[in-house]
């Protein structure tokens, strides 16, 4: 009968500790699945952007960025019925670098396009919180995440539309 009351014992112990981990490896594997879905989001709506036209008009990389940016809405469309803190910080911008490497062998400037967004992710294990809070630097009970994608728009021509256009 002792050695079932030490089992009982031991039990109550470890229980709490293993429950913790479990829902901590299940509180980041959300985080990890989501930051997947919007990395994978952000890198298509770029891909789709790079395909539109620039021409070295100003108001149709403008048009463009919105255009960019309403895809990458539509794309995070699934992940944001969960969460409605995902429009957090999104960005479509079509520029030309400043760079030297920014012409093309014929000395064409090229045109860039770069798509961002970020989230802050809610957390439910305080345990967590406490650790995630002193990662991302801000007390909110969410962890902030952030995705960046840039892409060459391919088009002929010298198309210098200099700073561009960002939506919004």
């Amino acid at each position: 009968m002792g050695e079932r009351g030490q089992a009982l014992v031991e039990l109550a112990l470890v229980a709490p500790i293993m429950i913790l981990l479990l829902a901590g490896l299940v509180q980041f594997g959300i985080i990890f699945e989501r930051q997947i879905g919007i990395e994978n989001a952000v890198r298509e709506a770029a891909r789709r952007g790079a395909t539109q036209d620039t021409t070295i008009a100003l108001a149709n990389a403008g048009t463009n960025a919105t255009w960019t940016l309403n895809e990458l809405q539509t794309l995070l469309a699934n992940i944001q019925a969960h969460d409605a803190s995902l429009n957090i910080g999104l960005q479509a911008c079509f520029y030309t670098p400043a760079s030297p490497n920014a012409t093309d062998p014929l000395g064409n400037h090229q045109v860039w396009v770069t798509v961002t967004a970020g989230y802050k992710h809610p957390l439910f294990l305080p345990i967590v919180d406490l650790i995630v809070d002193g990662i991302d630097g801000v007390t909110d009970s969410r962890l902030r995440s952030n995705a960046s994608a840039t892409f060459k728009v391919e088009q002929e021509g010298d198309n210098n539309i200099g700073a561009g256009a960002c939506a919004p």
